[in-house]
């Protein structure tokens, strides 16, 4: 039920992009891995900077010349070092989806970001090879495509992909105890061990996170103040979203999506 959410970053908005000087290129994957994979992505920049990465419930795979990461999602915003010029390829990964891939347990890597040998796959380091033999986006991408759909064996967890569904429809309003574990007929302490298996997070962290990004993109997308936002996407209340966004992005709301939506910002007082 991955056509149910699409995860938000501001930074990979065109006003995002314009701020910070970067060119995106994105492509889809192909076939069985469109389950799987969001999206393929390459940013180029023209100096040292940073990659600003809010919390959306996805991981992600890094390669550069650098080497090789992979992001086990977060529940703050943190910013990815980008040590030089270059152009930077990654894989986004729906939420939950790399235990289609590899054999591993998301929550040993939940907000950080670590080095590519995590991942039990005596290849990453070839795929790393691989990828930097090509300049061409193109051809990356389908150097990686092919390189995943060997990896794949797509597992049946119709518990969690029945959880993760409702959540998405629920935009991350909905009771863990008893709504949700009732509707997919598991107990809540079983769906939470699933959820920091496959996540990184426990459910209810993961809704919360699925809730906040409703929140973030309604922010960047609609002239409409905190309050209004707030009664929108299922906060108690205005100082409660506030709360919210105050905790995950290290600081007030205003002067972080002002790096990347100033005018909006600028016109209208939150």
């Amino acid at each position: 039920m991955t056509d149910l959410y699409e995860p938000f970053q501001p930074l990979l908005t065109d006003s995002g992009l314009q701020r910070f000087s970067f060119k995106m290129r994105q492509y889809p994957a192909s076939g069985e891995l469109r389950r799987i994979v969001h999206s393929y992505l390459q940013v180029s920049t023209l100096g040292p900077s940073y990659y600003p990465v809010i919390p959306d419930g996805t991981q992600a795979l890094f390669v550069s010349r650098h080497g090789t990461l992979i992001s086990g999602g977060v529940t703050q915003a943190l910013n990815l070092e980008l040590p030089a010029a270059g152009e930077y390829f990654g894989v986004r990964f729906y939420p939950g989806a790399l235990r289609h891939l590899f054999k591993v347990n998301i929550n040993e890597i939940g907000n950080c970001i670590v080095e590519g040998s995590f991942l039990p796959s005596p290849f990453i380091a070839q795929l790393h090879e691989v990828i930097y033999q090509y300049s061409n986006f193109n051809s990356r991408v389908k150097v990686c495509d092919q390189w995943l759909m060997r990896q794949l064996e797509l597992q049946s967890t119709n518990v969690f992909d029945q959880a993760l569904s409702v959540i998405y429809k629920s935009r991350g309003n909905i009771n863990i105890t008893h709504d949700l574990a009732t509707d997919v007929g598991v107990s809540s302490r079983h769906l939470n061990r699933l959820f920091q298996q496959y996540t990184g997070f426990s459910t209810k962290s993961f809704s919360q996170i699925i809730r906040f990004q409703h929140a973030s993109r309604y922010l960047s997308e609609r002239p409409e103040s905190s309050l209004q936002v707030a009664l929108k996407t299922g906060y108690f209340d205005q100082s409660h979203l506030l709360k919210d966004f105050r905790l995950r992005l290290k600081g007030s709301l205003v002067p972080f999506f002002g790096r990347f939506m100033s005018d909006f910002y600028n016109r209208y007082p939150m």
